[in-house]
């Protein structure tokens, strides 16, 4: 690799993660408190541990009766995780996510493994109140709890009740460095998972093609942070192409981390794609 060539490339790989760390760094405290407001965050709940927490929410048009079946189905080999699929699938989970209610999965009790593959079952129920309040735990091996995941239902009105997810963690067990590690994934799959048993509730039929879009939306950007990121390694006038590729780290942060509606992808990834054209236009 020619001098100018690597230098441009460590320029890039560099710039970027400069900027996937400060994109991170600056969208972590809304992830943390997706959808939640300041009741939400403030409101205690069944096995609260001291260590770090993350609390997330979403309005749903239901009443609690109609969201608590969908809410009783979770875990592998039962209702799944009403996430991505194809993703936990990648990692051999084995999960499928129900898109009706399995009169099978209704009867948990306390102590009811919640599975995460079929080998794998680290949790087990310790709450179950009917239209409030179900969780489950993971134990140490002294037989404390070390997290704890659990859903609230808090109805609004009538017809509209909010979704409050909450996990927190033994600070003993869990250091601040493998929460954040944690947390990266799970913000991705957990904001899908609140979103899908949204719709679940509100009786709106699965649909294939959202999930192929957010997944499109996400593979432009990255196809796109590529195709810059070369060009501008190649060309020595190429300091535009270097600022679509950081502009397109900026936008797989966004996706990625705040779940943003469809049409506001898109509109971000049309704009990236303007400025690739626009900046080979004045490299021709």
């Amino acid at each position: 690799m020619k001098p100018n060539k690597l230098k441009r490339t460590l320029t890039l790989i560099g710039t970027a993660l400069f900027v996937l760390i400060l994109g991170y760094t600056a969208l972590r405290p809304f992830h943390l408190r997706w959808g939640a407001n300041a009741e939400d965050l403030a409101r205690s709940m069944p096995g609260d541990l001291s260590g770090a927490r993350w609390t997330r929410a979403v309005s749903i048009a239901a009443a609690p009766e109609v969201i608590w079946p969908w809410l009783l189905q979770f875990g592998q080999g039962r209702g799944g995780w009403y996430s991505y699929d194809w993703l936990e699938n990648l990692l051999g989970f084995d999960i499928h996510t129900a898109d009706q209610i399995v009169p099978e999965f209704q009867n948990p009790h306390v102590g009811t493994p919640i599975c995460m593959s079929g080998s794998v079952c680290p949790s087990a129920v310790h709450v179950i109140e009917p239209y409030q309040w179900f969780g489950w735990q993971a134990a140490g091996e002294d037989g404390r709890p070390v997290w704890t995941f659990v859903f609230g239902l808090f109805p609004e009105d009538e017809t509209l009740t909010r979704l409050v997810v909450r996990e927190s963690f033994d600070p003993t067990f869990m250091p601040a460095a493998a929460v954040v590690a944690m947390e990266i994934p799970d913000t991705v799959m957990e904001l899908k998972m609140l979103d899908t048993l949204k719709a679940r509730a509100e009786g709106r039929a699965p649909s294939a093609a959202v999930t192929l879009l957010e997944i499109l939306s996400w593979l432009t950007a990255l196809g796109i942070f590529g195709t810059a990121g070369v060009l501008y390694t190649r060309r020595a006038q190429g300091l535009p192409f270097l600022a679509v590729s950081l502009a397109a780290v900026v936008v797989l942060v966004l996706i990625s981390f705040l779940f943003l509606p469809l049409w506001l992808r898109g509109l971000l990834d049309l704009g990236l794609l303007a400025g690739l054209v626009v900046s080979l236009r004045r490299a021709a």
